[in-house]
């Protein structure tokens, strides 16, 4: 198997000792590139003209749980930097890195004494594996080649990567980055996208791991025994490859289609469907969603116990979109139905589900048998500002059905509101997010603390300033 570790920094280091060649085989041949070249600038006024991304965050986040249950409150303040070389011949590379630094906090390293329960939110702006870690927070974060011309693109190396599944889970101070290659071409219409992946860092972390050592990062829930999950550091994975097309019309229609492989464990198809349609002074949304997973060989490991997914599980689930659209208006009602013939299992340490009916601070992943409708509206106040207020009940299996209900989650009533604003001018780079979030369990005289406890009857509070420069 390719070690793509190895493998970007040979072809960087390579292309870095090729590049004066380059250069001087421009001059010669002024016909190929000319643009780019000038016999009276060197190689250091090239570097020099790509471009350098400077990065300042600032995230506060606090928890209020219910009765005696521990509240957490924490600021983190942190800063990158990155490069992005000018392009030549299609070539560039890129690299960056980021520091956290924590301002304060409250309670997040101690458990709550009534459940023995640790923090859920609050530690992922830090390093969860490292709970005293809050100074040396640090990781080098994109380091790449790629090589882009006439609408394909190849890139090797650490990189960002979305789609629906796999994605950058860019909601507290670090998002996800994958090493790995990927493939891709884009038209007008249409885009393709190939990719292997090995490694990943993951928000809430620091460190590199491999795609088998990823499974368990995040906590792990209980299998469908009813006992606590054994397949951290029991997981048997080469990689993870994705395969995903997207078609974009010229009538306001949208469709993809994604294709997972997490080797030896399992894999996931899905599939996405959307139209805009006017109808007089309006736009009708429509959109519809459906995936269906099953587990590879043994799910990673040969006893069942320590396995990522039981042998021979499956899910599958769709959801539906219905809305309008006037102007800053826009007004949906969102379902979501996942049968009961098994979990849907995707790790969490690799990204964010992007459902219709999702909404910020939960998941439906780790469960079957869910069903959830989300009435959302989004208003843009002016081009700068926009705002969202989503209310949604989801209907989860009751939390000791631990064969369709991973990690004990009730049913419960949600809440979010949110503003986003981007300032111009003198502070042009600079964004705003504000997000408040509420959670209430619909029997909340049936939850037992130890499930209700940052999951249910809460409030999550998020400031977070942005800026790039």
């Amino acid at each position: 198997m390719y070690n793509f570790e190895i493998g970007w920094r040979f072809v960087i280091w390579i292309w870095i000792g090729l590049l004066p060649v380059g250069l001087i085989a421009q001059e010669q041949h002024p016909e190929i590139d000319s643009t780019l070249v000038d016999s009276s600038t060197s190689l250091a006024d090239k570097i020099r003209s790509g471009e350098v991304e400077f990065h300042l965050r600032s995230f506060y986040m606090g928890t209020t749980n219910r009765g005696e249950l521990l509240d957490y409150h924490s600021l983190a303040i942190g800063a990158g930097i990155g490069y992005f070389s000018p392009s030549f011949r299609g070539f560039h590379v890129g690299f960056s890195g980021f520091f956290v630094f924590q301002v304060f906090e409250h309670n997040l390293r101690i458990p709550d004494p009534t459940t023995g329960n640790v923090n859920r939110y609050e530690i992922l702006l830090y390093d969860m594996n490292d709970f005293e870690n809050s100074r040396d927070l640090d990781r080098l974060e994109h380091l790449y080649l790629s090589y882009k011309r006439s609408g394909f693109q190849a890139v090797l190396g650490r990189q960002k990567f979305n789609t629906p599944f796999l994605n950058e889970q860019d909601n507290r101070m670090r998002p996800n980055i994958f090493s790995g290659l990927k493939l891709a071409y884009e038209n007008t219409h249409w885009q393709t996208t190939l990719a292997w992946f090995n490694q990943v860092t993951m928000r809430g972390t620091v460190d590199w791991y491999s795609v088998e050592e990823s499974f368990g990062v995040y906590p792990f829930g209980r299998n469908v025994f009813g006992t606590s999950s054994g397949y951290k550091g029991n997981v048997r994975s080469r990689g993870i490859g994705v395969g995903g097309f997207v078609y974009r019309g010229d009538h306001g229609e949208t469709f993809q289609y994604w294709s997972y492989l997490a080797e030896n464990v399992f894999q996931m198809q899905f599939a996405q469907l959307e139209k805009r349609t006017d109808i007089g002074r309006m736009n009708l949304l429509l959109g519809l969603q459906g995936f269906y997973q099953s587990a590879l060989n043994d799910g990673g490991n040969m006893d069942s116990a320590k396995a990522y997914i039981m042998k021979g599980e499956s899910s599958m689930g769709y959801g539906a979109k219905v809305g309008f659209r006037q102007r800053a208006h826009e007004v949906s009602m969102n379902l979501l139905s996942i049968s009961n013939q098994g979990r849907f299992l995707f790790p969490r340490e690799w990204g964010r589900e992007v459902f219709f009916a999702s909404l910020p601070r939960e998941r439906f992943e780790g469960n079957g048998g869910i069903r959830a409708i989300a009435l959302k509206y989004d208003y843009q106040f002016n081009t700068y500002t926009k705002g969202l207020v989503g209310v949604s009940t989801v209907k989860h299996p009751d939390i000791n059905e631990f064969t369709l209900n991973k990690y004990g989650v009730p049913s419960y009533y949600h809440f979010v509101g949110s503003l986003d604003h981007s300032f111009d001018g003198y502070l042009d780079g600079l964004k705003l997010k504000m997000l408040v979030v509420n959670k209430t369990a619909k029997k909340p005289g049936e939850i037992p603390d130890s499930n209700r406890i940052n999951r249910v009857d809460l409030w999550n509070f998020n400031l977070v300033l942005d800026y790039k420069f």
